[in-house]
């Protein structure tokens, strides 16, 4: 993951969007970003990477935030395909942790950025945005 200083262009107008406050929610997220990577252009095979990381992220979100997000996906003019997660929390670099490994956690932020072709974060005080880019 690639911690960025300055905030990402905005998505597209329109661009749909799914929200999520609970684990209960997560099923519908993932469905919803695996048919807007599809939707976008992604091929099925990668739409399940996507989906994949997209629930760690999200995952993170309701542990470690006091709200859910926000998902939205969208192919943009540079031949990528982008998913973003937006959250309210503010994200500070964990120290490492390997207790946390062998104990089977810690590693959902590693699996979305090895399942991505790019994982980039901006985040300050009260938000964070998650992006994770595809080549489509």
């Amino acid at each position: 993951m690639q911690q960025v200083a300055e905030p990402f262009k905005p998505a597209p107008p329109h661009t749909p969007s799914a929200g999520f406050d609970s684990a209960g929610d997560l099923a519908a997220m993932r469905r919803f970003a695996h048919q807007a990577a599809v939707a976008g252009g992604l091929d099925d095979d990668r739409a399940a990477a996507l989906e994949i990381a997209v629930s760690e992220i999200a995952t993170n979100t309701l542990l470690h935030t006091h709200a859910g997000g926000l998902v939205r996906v969208w192919p943009d003019d540079a031949g990528l395909l982008i998913c973003e997660i937006i959250d309210s929390g503010t994200f500070r670099r964990p120290q490492p942790q390997p207790q946390a490994h062998a104990k089977g956690g810690g590693w959902g932020l590693d699996l979305a950025g090895e399942l991505s072709d790019g994982f980039f974060l901006h985040s300050e005080q009260g938000r964070s945005v998650w992006r994770l880019t595809f080549r489509l």
